[in-house]
């Protein structure tokens, strides 16, 4: 979804400007604005103009242009795009675990059709997608500089809500993250060869705690949380796991080794003798002694 469109924002009719003017105002379909030139270069607009809400209004721009009537002296006519859009733009977020692959879905659409012809936008996903990359840059500097992370909600929460590019007429927002596999992705934060900063957010507080019990459990959870990332090194983890037996069971110490080996040399009448011992002994200390011994 995120290739450049072959589809064109606008185009120009071949109809007179009257007869489109009759055809948009007849239509019961709204897929495009009608944006008209005159004698003397100004432009009118037939259609929508603005930006969509969430309560599924549309929330006008400041526009000169006005409406066409059929009076007028139209040199020029233009279908202008009036649909919303969606595309994908790769992206790779710094995280505690190193770089994350993920995939911003972002929906982008035409609120001023003016200024797409003006400014003869021809494609909109490419104006939107040179915006994003540089809201995203100032935003990663932005959370590097307060010490804070770069993560999904920090993404969600500040280009979430509509972004306009008034200088192409095109507005966006970000409407979902979502992971991915491979492919050109736009880098943020520090190289992938620098240590990533850990991110004190509340956001993040959760991954902190899974990594700390992680860290506690040792290197089986380790193992098994570096599978759990990348499941097709599984190969790799089992050769990791043979070759490092001592750390993934813990070697006993060398008074364990004697103890055990000692216990290995007793007669039958001298392990009797010392299971008597260590009975008294752990009823001595208040612990319940095993029944049998």
């Amino acid at each position: 979804m995120s290739e450049e469109p072959s589809e064109r924002l606008y185009s120009r009719t071949v109809r007179a400007p009257w007869r489109e003017i009759l055809s948009h105002r007849w239509s019961t379909t709204r897929e495009h604005s009608l944006v008209l030139k005159d004698e003397g270069g100004r432009y009118f607009v037939h259609g929508r103009r603005g930006d969509l809400e969430d309560a599924g209004g549309y929330v006008p721009v400041l526009d000169e242009a006005a409406v066409p009537g059929m009076s007028g002296s139209y040199t020029e006519a233009f279908h202008v795009d009036a649909t919303e859009h969606a595309d994908t733009q790769a992206v790779g977020l710094p995280t505690v675990y190193g770089t994350e692959s993920v995939d911003l879905w972002v929906a982008w659409w035409v609120h001023d059709p003016v200024r797409v012809v003006r400014t003869k936008t021809l494609h909109g996903w490419h104006v939107v997608r040179m915006h994003l990359t540089r809201a995203l840059r100032h935003l990663a500097e932005a959370q590097d500089t307060a010490g804070s992370g770069l993560g999904a909600p920090e993404v969600m929460q500040h280009l979430g809500v509509t972004q306009r590019v008034d200088e192409s007429g095109l507005s966006y927002r970000v409407f979902d993250v979502r992971l991915r596999e491979l492919g050109e992705e736009i880098l943020l934060g520090q190289p992938e060869n620098a240590g990533v900063r850990y991110s004190w957010t509340t956001s993040r507080r959760g991954e902190y705690e899974f990594c700390l019990q992680a860290l506690h459990a040792g290197p089986v959870s380790l193992a098994a949380l570096w599978l759990l990332r990348h499941p097709d090194q599984v190969r790799q983890v089992l050769d990791w796991s043979v070759d490092h037996q001592d750390l993934l069971s813990p070697p006993r110490t060398d008074w364990q080794e004697e103890l055990a080996s000692l216990l290995g040399s007793l007669t039958e009448q001298e392990r009797k003798e010392i299971s008597y011992l260590l009975r008294d002994r752990i009823s001595a200390l208040g612990r319940r002694v095993p029944g049998g011994i």
